[in-house]
């Protein structure tokens, strides 16, 4: 289980630019706790990920994630940093480039295999004026990995999460590069054009959307009105199944997000969610994206039966009741589709398509300051995220979307972790039971199959069905900041997994140590 991180950076003007926190979880894990200001707690949506840097430096000041050179000066924010880096400052525009790094040795100890990656990078961050920020980071390296990880790369032809796996000799060459131009012109709208990630919830997964896939092409209008908070997201996303690797052979598919945040109270969030995906050729040809699904407000469910259309549309609700400063509860309800008569009839009909999920977080625990938990349970039923059109699955670069299981499967997965200053320590254990597929035959459990044929059975479907398989994951982490600016790093830990069923025996026990800046959450827990 590793987790990279990309650089923050913040360029101090007379006003902050709009620019975008990293998305990752050591980093979202500070904005936990509710503001002391009443205020705050209505404007700052902490289910709405990455986080804008204005806002978060507005409302939050956790002294454990100041830098040492801020230390002594008066009302630091966590993300504003002096300007010793390389690069430049002006009044009106500023620019800084800087280097991104890995170097990570493994060993795997049930295979006894060594285990290497390498990687370079850049980042390059800058403004105009006070409205525009830009930001741009690339890296390229070369990674072997743990068998099950080695087996999903050779199935699904992309390093999970980082595009694109390229044989080599010692392992998988790969690149990733994401960017935006964000631009507020008030502190009611902010527009942002670029390649990136999103992620919606307040759990370690989500059900909704999830940064788990690669980077993807998108635009995103923010509004922030009164206690709401209003998301348009217009992406475009790929299907690289059988494409060698080349651009061409990619096949394009667009989708649309909307997710609305409201701040009912100090203690009450709800968040409504809706999406649908369709793929760029038809019948016709060249379909391209469709105006219909530009409409910045209705809802896409509705406007899908008015075209006869069978594109793929999700809705889903996100709630987090705060119980104290310390303490919360979330979950996540997602539809794909249902019909309330086979529901009540509790019969086990196929495309009744749902998941849930219910998690609890604790900060400061036994009233130690940096000790918290994290425990929660995600529950997807078979077929959920699957379509009738195999390109119209809900995912991207041959990941899912949302869950990294697809569907038909439950899971726990807990964290305890302390953190003090710079050290960060962390235990982790996930347990999934997942149905997985038996040869030829469709139990629901892979979302990347036409739910049409060769599907089972209509009805007594329930979650785990098929072979039935156990996945456990464990691991401890040890990390240093030892930059922050740029997110470096040393870390080192271990990672245990398991898949057992009737058919896999699979285990593997990684130790490894590293020193690394990087761009994004890597999620190996599945």
């Amino acid at each position: 289980m590793l987790i990279l991180l990309s650089p923050v950076m913040q360029f101090r003007t007379a006003y902050t630019q709009p620019s975008y926190l990293p998305l990752n979880r050591d980093v979202m894990n500070h904005f936990e706790e509710t503001p002391a200001d009443a205020n705050a707690t209505s404007r700052f949506h902490t289910s709405i990920k990455p986080y804008l840097e204005t806002e978060a430096n507005e409302f939050f000041s956790p002294d454990s994630y100041r830098d040492d050179s801020l230390k002594n000066a008066s009302n630091p924010k966590p993300f504003e940093f002096n300007n010793k880096i390389l690069g430049r400052k002006g009044g009106f525009a500023s620019l800084a480039i800087l280097p991104l790094f890995e170097l990570q040795a493994g060993w795997d100890a049930f295979d006894g295999i060594m285990i290497l990656k390498t990687g370079l990078g850049a980042m390059a961050a800058g403004s105009i004026g006070t409205k525009i920020s830009l930001n741009a980071a690339y890296f390229a390296g070369n990674a072997g990995f743990v068998n099950y990880l080695d087996s999903f790369i050779q199935e699904n032809e992309v390093i999970p999460g980082l595009g694109y796996a390229h044989k080599t000799k010692t392992g998988y060459a790969n690149s990733y590069y994401d960017g935006y131009i964000s631009y507020s012109p008030s502190e009611k709208f902010n527009f942002q054009l670029g390649q990136g990630k999103n992620f919606w919830g307040n759990g370690y997964r989500s059900l909704l959307l999830s940064d788990l896939a690669n980077s993807y092409p998108f635009l995103k209008i923010t509004t922030n009105v009164w206690k709401i908070k209003y998301i348009n997201l217009y992406a475009v996303l790929n299907d690289v199944h059988n494409s060698g690797g080349k651009y061409s052979a990619f096949k394009n598919k667009y989708a649309t997000f909307h997710y609305l945040s409201w701040n009912t109270t100090k203690w009450l969030n709800i968040g409504l969610f809706e999406s649908i995906i369709w793929q760029g050729a038809d019948s016709s040809g060249t379909r391209g994206y469709d105006v219909n699904y530009l409409n910045p407000v209705i809802f896409y469910r509705p406007v899908e039966y008015s075209l006869g259309s069978s594109d793929n549309a999700l809705m889903g609700a996100n709630v987090k009741i705060q119980i104290t400063g310390k303490l919360q509860l979330y979950g996540q309800l997602i539809l794909d589709e249902f019909f309330l008569k086979e529901i009540r009839a509790q019969n086990g009909w196929w495309a009744n398509k749902q998941g849930f999920q219910a998690g609890i977080k604790g900060m400061d625990l036994f009233k130690i300051k940096g000790l918290c938990f994290q425990t929660e349970f995600n529950y997807v039923r078979p077929y959920t995220y699957s379509h009738g059109l195999a390109l119209q699955n809900y995912s991207h670069y041959n990941q899912p979307l949302a869950h990294p299981l697809g569907s038909n499967f439950y899971e726990s997965v807990s964290f305890l972790s302390y953190r003090r200053q710079r050290l960060l320590l962390e235990a982790m254990l996930m347990y999934a039971v997942h149905g997985d597929d038996t040869s030829g035959s469709n139990w629901g459990g892979n979302i990347f199959l036409d739910y049409k044929s060769p599907r089972v059975q209509d009805y007594g479907n329930k979650v785990g069905q098929g072979i039935k398989t156990t996945i456990a994951v464990e691991g401890i982490r040890a990390s240093y900041l030892v930059y922050l600016p740029t997110n470096f790093k040393i870390e080192l830990g271990i990672a245990m997994r398991s898949k057992v069923s009737d058919v896999i025996n699979e285990y593997s026990v990684l130790i490894f140590f590293g020193i690394r800046t990087a761009i994004t959450n890597i999620y190996s827990d599945f």
